[in-house]
């Protein structure tokens, strides 16, 4: 039976092992943590991926929450699974690193912060693109009001998965009850959370869903226009239909400039100087700060780089080593953005105006 190295360590274990992987990887080089035990109900691959990694496996979550030495536990199953598992987790005492989204319903979002607001462990919630520089940098600019006053930000989110994608796994992702719906909550949860986290709090939607190109119960293509509680604009396209896949963009604009940001490298950013060799000068140093960045997912989720998941796995297991420190992405963040794709679909679904 693997045991902790160090006492003090951290005893971290994944469930799911199929996007479970990037956490299982990070937690096995991860500081001041041990990889104690993997679970998936797929017993040849949780056999295998403990073999590889010098940890001990499991087929039932429930069993593995039973042990002592496990302090930290990544759920990384279907989205429609996770708040159950995680209230589970909480129960036991442990704290979770969830994956993205939190759950498909705001209910079970809500449960799952209960949960650990009331066995007083911490949550996280996976939304590690976030921390990209190109991302990181857009943050700040808006926060510090370089850009005046957000006219309108743009989103969009053209990649491309084939039929097997859908089918793999039990063909759980494109369904309602365990996706949440397609192209937007799976794929595009992300670049939507960059979007709220940047523009601030929506107002109302309007959208249209529709199916483009894949034999799914959910969307392949979703667009929408969204307005903020700032009057800034905003409109979001992500799908999964369009071959062979043209990458991610944001495009974030206010009165004294805008920063655009594709693939996690910024392309433009024009900030009103009236210096304009110090305009130019800042903007070459931007595009280069980002320039070297690498990995997307436009028609390959196995080219995501995984460099931004494993700052926040190291950021979770510190924070679990000290009782004062908040995870650096709670999971209350991860309702923000599930919120806004739910409005998407209602709006879309009954062809009005869905004011939050």
């Amino acid at each position: 039976m693997k045991t902790k190295s160090n006492p003090n360590n951290v005893g971290a274990a994944v469930i799911g092992l199929g996007r479970g992987r990037s956490h299982v990887s990070s937690y096995a080089v991860a500081e001041n943590c041990d990889l104690i035990a993997v679970c998936d109900i797929n017993e040849e691959k949780a056999k295998a991926i403990a073999e590889q990694y010098g940890c001990d496996y499991y087929t039932d979550y429930k069993e593995m929450l039973k042990r002592d030495d496990i302090d930290l536990v990544s759920v990384v199953t279907p989205s429609g699974m996770h708040s159950e598992m995680a209230v589970e987790v909480a129960k036991a005492g442990k704290h979770c690193l969830a994956e993205k989204p939190l759950d498909v319903t705001l209910e079970a979002i809500d449960a799952a912060i209960a949960a650990f607001d009331k066995y007083d462990k911490k949550l996280g919630c996976i939304f590690q693109n976030r921390l990209e520089p190109a991302v990181a940098l857009t943050k700040q600019a808006v926060a510090e009001g370089r850009l005046g006053d957000l006219v309108v930000g743009n989103v969009m989110i053209k990649w491309y998965r084939n039929d097997d994608y859908y089918l793999a796994n039990g063909g759980w992702r494109g369904t309602w009850k365990w996706d949440g719906g397609g192209s937007l909550m799976n794929q595009s949860v992300h670049t939507i959370d960059i979007l709220q986290w940047i523009m601030g709090e929506p107002e109302s939607v309007t959208a249209q869903i529709k199916v483009a190109n894949h034999k799914i119960e959910s969307e392949d293509i979703g667009c929408a226009l969204v307005k903020f509680k700032n009057g800034a604009f905003g409109t979001i396209t992500g799908s999964t239909a369009t071959y062979p896949g043209f990458g991610t963009s944001i495009e974030i604009h206010g009165t004294k400039g805008g920063i655009c940001v594709k693939d996690n490298q910024i392309v433009s950013w024009k900030i009103h100087n009236d210096d304009k060799e110090a305009m130019e000068a800042e903007e070459k140093k931007m595009i280069e700060l980002t320039a070297k960045v690498k990995g997307s997912g436009a028609n390959d989720p196995n080219a995501i780089s995984q460099g931004t998941t494993f700052k926040q796995v190291q950021d979770m297991v510190d924070a679990c080593r000290d009782e004062k420190r908040r995870p650096i992405i709670e999971g209350r963040e991860g309702r923000n953005a599930v919120k806004l794709i739910l409005g998407i679909y209602e709006a879309a679904k009954e062809d009005k105006k869905v004011v939050f």
